[in-house]
């Protein structure tokens, strides 16, 4: 039995009478335990749902409809399995306090892996999960691989039982599941050599490995008694790209795609020039941070600059390692009449200043950067500092108390683009 929370306005599930309270008991004669269970089971063209009412009337629905049409209907999340692993850079044991309930979860769910795209490291699946997984096609999942040296990754998971990781997703592959992999890279630990044979492995379970994101350790203030690591220096992160590039070459005449990707803090950290959009082909790990520095910059060349704008004083804030990239985009503004741009760089005081990502900068963070400063009319931050589905900081400062704080507007942008329509004076409205 599964409760809905909520119905989609203008859903079929509204038409048909469903309601926010109501029970789903089963579909198609079998019960439903979660939200996987329910995409499932209705993706046929005709189904029939049994459910009772708050006051607990028993109903029978006999439905026809689009396989992809889900009806509307919202369910609790369900609970989440809890990683078994001391992962030797796990970001969540670098957490400070303050920051948001869910960010102290560790995660090692293959149906989040399935349905936000989370990564996990199969070390948590259950006979009944793998069951799973091959009879509902569970598929594309996203692996946490870091290496395929059986003995170096039970020493960096911190946990001597996690399974032979290329078992396990040989095992995936045979059964028709395509996997998005990562590769967190921790320097002296599993790049170089170590880098080139998990490269290697991965690309032999190639078209079930789809894609390969190498991105590297995350480090805050925050790590008193844990393992010792530091970050990536310009030349160590030079050879990383130069080693994915030249594989990543090998795989696009081999395979036809280039497979393995480093990401964007990779090139930033080098100060190398950063590749076209179209070598990142269809941008398969970009939440990982891979392509999205390109995306932006093709952003910034295609966008139509007017000739004027809104007469505005206007503030952006970006972080550390956005900054420069920012700074030489803005330069495309400078003979627009009208606005006035200042470029507020922001350094992450809330995890670290080893922490540069715009992604990563609190409501505080912001704040203590434009403090004490003449903002103009408007300040504009990143999108990404926010909760997907909400307004809400790492810090759990939401927007509008930013803005009551700073006793200015505050909006969000994507792209350069958007931000070029709020300076045209559109999008501005409260």
């Amino acid at each position: 039995m599964l409760e809905i929370v909520h119905i989609l306005p203008g859903s079929a599930a509204e038409g048909l009478g469903l309601k926010a309270g109501d029970v789903l008991d089963s579909v198609n004669g079998k019960e439903v335990h979660d939200v996987i269970d329910y995409r499932f089971l209705v993706a046929d063209e005709r189904i029939i749902l049994t459910f009772h009412t708050k006051d607990g009337k028993a109903r029978r629905l006999i439905i026809g409809k689009d396989p992809d049409d889900t009806l509307g209907l919202v369910f609790p999340p369900f609970r989440i399995t809890r990683c078994r692993n001391r992962c030797i850079f796990c970001f969540v044991d670098q957490m400070p306090s303050g920051t948001r309930k869910s960010l102290h979860i560790k995660d090692d769910d293959f149906r989040a892996s399935f349905l936000h795209g989370n990564y996990i490291t199969l070390g948590a699946l259950s006979d009944n999960d793998w069951e799973r997984i091959f009879q509902e096609r569970l598929s594309p999942l996203y692996i946490s691989v870091h290496t395929t040296d059986h003995s170096l990754r039970t020493f960096i998971l911190g946990n001597k039982k996690a399974p032979d990781i290329l078992a396990s997703m040989k095992r995936l592959a045979a059964g028709g599941i395509m996997m998005h992999t990562q590769i967190v890279l921790c320097p002296g630990i599993n790049d170089g050599d170590h880098l080139q044979k998990t490269l290697d492995d991965l690309s032999g379970l190639f078209p079930a490995v789809a894609s390969i994101a190498v991105v590297p350790v995350g480090l805050t203030s925050f790590r008193k008694k844990l393992f010792p690591l530091r970050s990536f220096t310009r030349s160590e992160a030079r050879a990383v790209i130069e080693l994915v590039t030249r594989l990543g070459s090998r795989f696009k005449r081999n395979l036809g795609t280039r497979l393995v990707f480093a990401s964007d803090e990779f090139f930033i950290k080098a100060r190398e020039p950063f590749p076209p959009l179209s070598f990142y082909e269809d941008l398969p790990q970009k939440e990982n941070g891979v392509g999205m520095v390109s995306e932006f910059l093709r952003d910034v060349s295609r966008t139509r600059i007017p000739k004027k704008a809104a007469p505005i004083q206007v503030t952006l804030v970006t972080g550390v390692s956005f900054g420069n990239i920012l700074k030489r985009s803005l330069e495309r503004l400078k003979t627009v009449d009208g606005p006035s741009i200042r470029l507020v760089i922001a350094q992450n005081y809330f995890f670290g200043s080893s922490v540069t990502v715009a992604g990563l900068l609190t409501g505080q963070d912001i704040l203590r950067a434009l403090k004490g400063k003449r903002l103009g009319e408007l300040v504009v931050i990143p999108s990404v500092t926010l909760k997907e589905d909400e307004d809400l900081f790492l810090d759990n400062m939401r927007l509008g108390q930013l803005e009551q704080a700073l006793s200015v507007k505050v909006r969000k942008a994507d792209t350069f683009s958007e931000l070029v329509t709020m300076l045209r004076g559109e999008g501005r409205r409260s």
